[in-house]
C-alpha cells in the first residue's frame, strides 16, 4: 500500500508545533540517535572561530529532515519510528516512502552555520512551519509572506517546498528538478516567491488532482518505470537554458579552492568584489552551472598528444542556478549530488566566469562541451586532437575573452613555479627550517603525516605548502583537499552506491574522491601527488579507509598489494592499490573537545608534527615588522598573547593543546603599515574572545578576565 507515510507524517507535523521551545531536546534527540549508529542528521554547528559545536537551535524541516534523506529503506523506518516515540504519535509508523523527495545527505539543514546564521533564521522557519498548518494557508496573506520570508534564509530556497510538502502533501507540491522535469516547469526567472509558487501549483493541480500521485509518478518516470505526463495535456515546453562555467579557486584563501564550500552551502560565489558584479548579476534562475578549474597538462593524458602541452578542465560540480542574489556575488545553486564529469581537454577558458555561447565560430565546440559537463556524454578526443592540432598553429584553444579575468593558477606544466623549504619561511610559515626538513623526510618515507596543533597555528596553510616542498614545484592539480565529518563515509571517500541524478531511487556504484584521486596519481607515476584531510580525527577513520587502512603504509604500495574492493563493478578483476607516489597529510585540532584521538591503527601509519603558536619567533617578529607593522603594535600581540597563552596552558581542565595561534594576527596583503590598536582589538572582540568563551564555557568571569587583560591600555 502507497502512502501509509502522510497520515504519520502529518500527526508528526502537528505535534512537532509545541516543541518550539525545546529545540535543545530535539537536537540532543537526533545526537543520540547518531550515537546509537543510525545515520540521522548531523548536529555539530561551526562557531564565529571556526570551532565545533552542537547546535543550540533548530527548525522543525530539519528535524523531519532525519528520515528524509538518501538512506537505506530500513535505516529511515527505524528513524521514524524514534521520532513517533519521542512526540508521542499514536499513529503507526510507515511502512512506505512512496513519492517521498529526499535532501543531499551534504546539505540536510535548511539554515546556515552559526557564523553566517542570521537570529531570525530559525525562527522564520518555525513560523512558516506553523502557519502551513492552519485553515487554508495559500489564501492567507500571513502565510504567504511568511514563505517569502522563510524564502529569504540563507540556503533554503527549493528545499522549503520540498518540506511543506511532507507535512501537508495534499496541499503544497514538492518543486525538486524531478518533479519541474515531470512537469515541464522552470522556476520563475527572478526567483522563487510564494506568489510563483501559487501559480506553479495551480497549473499542476489541473493536470494532477493528487500531489502525491504526482511525485510518485515523477519518481517513477525519473526511473524509467513509466509514468509519463497525460497525453491529452502535454508538459509546457521550456527554453533552453544558458550554461555556465565558473571558477572556485580564491588564491589567498585557505584552503584556495572553495568548490566543497560551495557544494555544502548550495551557492556560488565570485571572489572579487570589483569584476564580473554584471556577468553574476545577468545569472538567471533556471541556468545551469559547472565548477571548472583550467590549467595545462603533458603526461598521464588518456590520448597520444606527441609530447606536447595540453590545456584542460576539471570540471568539479555542476548544478542549477534557483536563485540569484542580485549583488554580483552569489547565486544559490542546487548542486547535483553525482560525481561530477571529470577532466575535458583542448577548449577551455580560465576566466572567472565564462558563458557558453551558441551561433558563433565555435558553436560545435560549445555543444559538445555542455553535452560533456551536463549531460554525461564522453569527450570524443580524437575529434577535438584533429581539428586542434590541424586547423591551428597552438596545440589548443584556450578562451581567453577576457585576459583579466583569469580566476585559476597558471598554466602547469613547463611554467610552474619552483618551490622549496625557503619559498615557506618567506611566505609564513613559521616553524622552525629543521623541523620542516624533518617533517618533509618523514613524508617521503612514511608516505603519511599528521599536523597536529592548538586553534590558529596554521595547519591548513602548512599543510598545502609542505605538498609543493615535496614536489619541489607550485602545482594545486596534483593537490586534492576533503574535510571529514561525523556523517562522511566509505562511500563519500572510496566507492559505493549513490544516487543517480535525475533518476529518484536510483542509485550506481560510484568511486569515491579518494578512488579518483589514486586513479590520477597512478597514470602519472613519475610525480608526486599529495591528498589533504582536515580534520582527520572528527570521521570514524575504520570505516571511511575500510580495507585501504593497510595500503596507507609505506611499504604496502603499488599494484602487488592491490585488494579487492567491498563494492565491485561487475566482472572487475582489477585490484585497487594506493600509489607509490601518492602521499596523505592529516590536519588535527587538538583543543576541539568533541573530537577522539586518531586510533592506533592508523597513528603508527602517519607520521607527526605537532605546531606551537609561534609569537615568540623572530620569524613571526620579522614577517610582519617586514610589511610595515608598527613595532609598537607587533610587541603589544606578543607580549598580549604569549601572556594568555600561559593563562591557558597553566589552566589544568585546559593545557597547551587550547593555546591560541599566531594566524589570528597574520593578515592578507604586503603592506600592514595601516593597521593599528583598532584592528587588534577588532580581532581579540570577534575572533579571540568567543573563542575564550567557548573554552572557560562553565566560568564566564575567567573568560571575561582574559578578555580584559589583552584590551587593556
Amino acid at each position: 500500500m502507497s502512502f501509509t507515510w502522510i497520515p504519520f507524517y502529518e500527526d508528526l507535523a502537528h505535534r512537532l508545533l509545541d516543541w518550539e521551545d525545546r529545540q535543545p531536546d530535539l537536537v540532543a534527540f537526533l545526537e543520540r540517535l547518531r550515537v546509537a549508529g543510525l545515520p540521522a542528521t548531523p548536529v555539530n554547528d561551526r562557531d564565529v572561530t571556526g570551532a565545533r559545536v552542537l547546535l543550540r537551535e533548530i527548525d522543525p524541516f530539519t528535524f523531519l529532515g532525519a528520515c528524509n534523506r538518501t538512506l537505506r529503506h530500513e535505516q529511515r523506518l527505524l528513524i521514524a519510528g524514534e521520532m513517533g516515540r519521542l512526540l508521542g504519535t499514536a499513529v503507526p509508523p510507515p511502512s512506505d516512502f512512496d513519492g517521498i523527495p529526499v535532501l543531499n545527505n551534504q546539505r540536510s539543514w535548511f539554515f546556515s552555520y552559526a557564523d553566517e546564521r542570521q537570529p531570525t533564521d530559525v525562527p522564520a522557519l518555525w513560523r512558516n512551519f506553523r502557519l502551513a498548518l492552519g485553515q487554508s494557508p495559500l489564501e492567507d496573506p500571513a502565510f504567504a509572506a511568511s514563505f517569502d520570508a522563510a524564502l529569504a534564509v540563507r540556503g533554503v530556497n527549493v528545499n522549503l517546498t520540498m518540506g511543506l510538502f511532507w507535512i501537508r502533501p495534499r496541499v503544497f507540491l514538492n518543486l525538486d528538478s524531478t518533479n519541474r522535469a515531470y512537469l515541464g516547469e522552470d522556476l520563475p526567472r527572478g526567483g522563487l516567491s510564494f506568489e510563483g509558487y501559487r501559480e506553479i501549483l495551480a497549473r499542476a493541480a489541473v493536470r494532477f488532482p493528487s500531489f502525491p500521485d504526482l511525485s510518485l509518478a515523477a519518481w517513477r518516470r525519473a526511473t524509467e518505470e513509466g509514468g509519463t505526463p497525460p497525453a491529452a495535456e502535454p508538459a509546457r515546453p521550456s527554453a533552453e537554458p544558458t550554461y555556465w562555467m565558473v571558477g572556485a579557486f580564491w588564491d589567498g584563501s585557505d584552503p584556495p579552492d572553495q568548490t566543497e564550500r560551495f557544494r555544502q552551502e548550495g551557492i556560488w560565489e565570485n571572489g572579487y568584489t570589483d569584476k564580473y558584479l554584471d556577468e553574476v548579476r545577468s545569472i538567471a534562475v533556471g541556468d545551469r552551472i559547472a565548477i571548472k578549474a583550467a590549467f595545462s597538462q603533458k603526461s598521464g593524458l588518456p590520448f597520444d598528444a606527441g609530447g606536447r602541452t595540453v590545456s584542460c578542465m576539471e570540471v568539479k560540480a555542476v548544478g542549477t542556478v534557483v536563485k540569484n542574489r542580485g549583488d554580483g556575488r552569489v547565486v544559490e545553486v542546487e548542486w547535483e549530488d553525482r560525481p561530477p564529469p571529470g577532466r575535458w581537454y583542448f577548449y577551455t577558458s580560465r576566466r572567472t566566469t565564462w558563458r557558453l555561447r551558441r551561433g558563433h565560430q565555435s558553436e560545435e565546440y560549445t555543444r559538445r562541451l555542455i553535452d560533456f559537463a551536463f549531460r554525461g556524454v564522453p569527450q570524443d578526443y580524437e575529434w577535438f586532437r584533429q581539428r586542434s592540432w590541424n586547423e591551428y598553429t597552438a596545440p589548443d584553444t584556450v578562451v581567453q575573452d577576457d585576459p583579466a579575468g583569469e580566476d585559476e593558477p597558471a598554466p602547469r606544466g613547463p611554467t610552474l613555479r619552483p618551490y622549496a623549504l625557503e619559498d615557506m619561511v618567506a611566505e609564513g610559515v613559521f616553524v622552525p627550517q629543521e623541523d620542516l626538513s624533518r617533517a618533509l623526510d618523514r613524508l617521503r618515507s612514511k608516505k603519511n603525516l599528521i599536523l597536529q596543533g592548538p586553534p590558529g597555528v596554521g595547519k591548513t596553510f602548512l599543510a598545502r605548502r609542505l605538498a609543493y616542498a615535496l614536489m619541489q614545484e607550485e602545482d594545486p592539480a596534483r593537490v586534492e583537499a576533503v574535510q571529514f565529518h561525523p556523517s562522511y563515509a566509505y562511500e563519500d571517500f572510496v566507492r559505493g552506491y549513490r544516487p543517480v541524478s535525475g533518476k529518484a531511487g536510483t542509485f550506481a556504484l560510484q568511486d569515491g574522491v579518494f578512488h579518483r584521486f589514486c586513479q590520477r596519481a597512478a597514470e602519472d607515476p613519475d610525480r608526486d601527488y599529495v591528498f589533504i584531510i582536515d580534520e582527520i580525527n572528527r570521521g570514524n577513520l575504520a570505516a571511511i579507509f575500510g580495507e585501504l587502512l593497510m595500503l596507507l603504509e609505506a611499504d604496502k604500495r603499488g599494484p602487488d598489494f592491490g585488494v579487492p574492493l567491498v563494492y565491485q563493478h561487475d566482472e572487475e578483476e582489477e585490484r585497487f592499490h594506493v600509489p607509490p607516489r601518492l602521499h596523505v597529510i592529516g590536519m588535527m585540532n587538538l583543543a576541539d573537545r568533541s573530537l577522539a584521538m586518531v586510533d592506533y591503527a592508523l597513528r603508527r601509519r602517519f607520521g607527526f608534527l605537532t605546531l606551537r603558536p609561534a609569537y615568540r619567533s623572530d620569524a613571526f617578529h620579522g614577517w610582519l615588522t617586514e610589511r610595515g607593522m608598527d613595532a609598537a603594535l607587533v610587541e603589544r600581540i606578543v607580549e598580549r598573547m604569549v601572556a594568555l597563552n600561559e593563562v591557558i596552558a597553566a589552566d589544568p581542565l585546559l593545557g597547551d593543546h587550547y593555546e591560541v595561534g599566531h594566524s589570528f594576527f597574520c593578515p592578507k596583503g604586503r603592506d600592514f603599515s595601516g593597521l593599528d590598536r583598532a584592528w587588534f582589538e577588532g580581532i581579540v572582540e570577534t575572533e579571540i574572545a568567543p573563542l575564550l568563551e567557548e573554552y572557560w564555557f562553565d566560568n564566564r568571569g575567567r573568560a571575561e578576565e582574559a578578555r580584559g587583560a589583552l584590551l587593556a591600555p
